[in-house]
């Protein structure tokens, strides 16, 4: 059995995707917005303490976690509490994002959390320069099994995915949306977050077909990525990047922002999968054509670069839950 617990709640469906496939020994809590969630939030994981439990890991501290933290700390003394940090500073724009981060600091600055994990290499090095005790996790996300999964048989049309699953500025959507504008025989498939995206494709002259993911996880997205012969995950800024690695497991391309370490010293899939213009439609519009026409060269490349970055993830996850 694992010595750690991981737990997470359902603010920030997105991250679970990945974070769960990372950290397989998992359990859902509540976000806690009264005594009674707090109570309830208690209960559960005293339910799942064990003799072989070491450490608790919180997946991001969200609204109340802050107490659950404490009161971890002050009733299991020798249980390591430690935290992925899920926002950036960037995300501080907003108050719960600034709310939650400051009191993360605060209970590091106590010892009351042990080790916070950063998945982007910036904002470790620098709240590690600040003296933060922290750890730079790879992110990773591995499928399992490509089992019934039938991906789009070939046609004349181009079917260019794009599923934001937040409406918020950080997710750049209606540059995005811009994109098969410039792009001949396409047709736009997107999660419709708000009747203003269906407002700008219509005049804008898009051919699209929305679609509302109701179940975000890996077989919602899954059911609608594969209907694509492209997709695109290009947010402003970001720490995660589930709609990629679905993709590219699934043997879709899609087309991120540069907003990741992933492609550092792989020239060839930084040249075809990353974009440095998320605000640019034309350009992507133009990177997405060649994507396509190289995509057996890109896929290949993909596979290779996958089967050592798993190593290489794995082991940032095991140095983090060792620390």
């Amino acid at each position: 059995m694992e010595n750690y617990i991981l737990l997470y709640g359902d603010k920030k469906k997105e991250d679970n995707i990945c974070i769960k496939n990372m950290f397989k020994n998992s359990v859902k809590i509540d976000l806690v917005w009264n005594e009674q969630s707090y109570k309830q939030n208690l209960k559960r994981i005293q339910e799942v303490m064990n003799d072989k439990i070491e450490q608790i890991i919180f997946a991001g501290l969200e609204i109340g976690w802050d107490k659950l933290v404490t009161h971890i700390k002050e009733n299991y003394p020798n249980i390591k509490i430690k935290v992925l940090c899920n926002t950036m500073d960037s995300l501080l724009y907003y108050e719960y994002e600034r709310e939650n981060f400051f009191k993360l600091l605060e209970l590091s600055k106590q010892n009351i959390i042990d080790n916070i994990a950063f998945f982007r290499k910036g904002q470790y090095e620098l709240y590690k320069q600040l003296g933060y005790k922290c750890s730079y996790i790879l992110e990773n996300y591995i499928l399992d099994s490509k089992e019934n999964v039938k991906v789009k048989e070939k046609s004349n049309i181009i079917d260019i995915g794009i599923y934001p699953l937040n409406y918020t500025w950080d997710k750049n959507i209606f540059n995005q949306l811009c994109i098969p504008k410039f792009i001949e025989n396409s047709n736009l498939n997107y999660n419709s977050l708000d009747e203003r995206m269906e407002d700008f494709l219509d005049t804008m002259k898009i051919k699209h077909s929305p679609v509302k993911i109701k179940d975000i996880n890996e077989s919602g997205i899954i059911n609608e990525i594969i209907k694509n012969d492209i997709n695109i995950s290009c947010a402003f800024t970001e720490y995660l990047h589930p709609i990629f690695f679905i993709s590219m497991e699934l043997g879709i391309p899609c087309i991120i922002g540069n907003t990741s370490e992933l492609f550092e010293n792989e020239e060839i899939l930084e040249k075809y999968l990353v974009t440095s213009q998320e605000d640019n439609p034309i350009v992507n519009a133009e990177i997405i054509k060649t994507c396509i026409k190289n995509k057996e060269i890109i896929l290949k490349k993909y596979l290779d670069w996958k089967k050592v970055y798993n190593e290489e993830s794995n082991k940032s996850i095991q140095e983090f839950l060792d620390n």
